[in-house]
C-alpha cells in the first residue's frame, strides 16, 4: 500500500501503547520520522482504555486509525487458525502490517512477535522506541532514563531487565 519514498509505518499493538503511556513517552513518539498506525480493533479495545486527552495527543500528533479493507480480514481468520493463542486483536496486528511495504510491528507479545517475524516482518518493542528517540535525540535523557526506571519498576510490564539496565548505563554515561 505504501509507496517508493514513503515514510515507514510503525503498526502499534495494545502492549507497546500501554507500555508508552506508562513511561509517559506518547507525547514524543509520534515525533519520531515513522508514521505510525493502530488497527480499528485495537483502538477501540478494552485493553486501551486511554483517556480521551491521550486520544486527542495521539491523534493530533498523527496517529492513524486503519480500518482494514474487507478482503483482507479472511487473513485474520487465517493467522488466528495457525495460531490460535493469538487474540484477535493480535492477528489484525499481523495483517495491517502486511499491508504496508517495509512496514515495522510494534509489540512486546512474544508469539505476536514470533508470528511477525516467520512472516518476514519486522518487529520491535517499545526497547526500540527508547533506542530510536535517543538516536533522533527527540528529547532528554532523563525523560528516557525516567521511562526505562517505571517499566523496570512495574511488575504488568514485561521486558529484559538486562536490555533495560544496559540502556540505563549507557543513558547516565551521557
Amino acid at each position: 500500500m505504501s509507496g517508493a519514498g514513503a515514510t515507514t509505518i510503525v503498526v502499534n499493538d495494545a502492549s507497546c501503547l500501554i507500555d508508552l503511556r506508562k513511561g509517559r513517552l506518547l507525547h514524543v513518539l509520534l515525533k519520531l520520522p515513522y508514521s505510525f498506525v493502530i488497527p480499528y480493533p485495537v483502538r477501540h479495545s478494552e485493553l486501551l482504555d486511554f483517556s480521551p486527552q491521550e486520544w486527542a495527543l495521539l491523534d493530533g500528533g498523527g496517529m492513524e486509525t486503519l480500518d482494514l479493507p474487507a478482503e483482507r480480514v479472511s487473513e485474520v481468520f487465517a493467522i488466528k487458525a495457525s495460531y490460535p493463542k493469538l487474540s484477535a486483536n493480535d492477528c489484525f496486528c499481523l495483517v495491517a502490517t502486511r499491508c504496508f511495504e517495509g512496514a515495522i510491528l510494534l509489540t512486546g507479545d512474544g508469539l505476536l512477535r514470533r508470528a511477525a517475524s516467520e512472516d518476514g516482518l519486522r518487529v520491535h518493542g517499545v526497547l526500540w522506541i527508547i533506542d530510536e528517540l535517543k538516536r533522533t535525540a527527540l528529547c532528554g535523557d532523563t525523560v528516557l532514563v525516567a521511562a526505562l526506571k517505571t517499566w523496570g519498576e512495574d511488575a504488568s510490564v514485561f521486558l529484559p531487565e538486562a536490555e533495560i539496565e544496559r540502556r540505563l548505563r549507557l543513558l547516565k554515561r551521557g
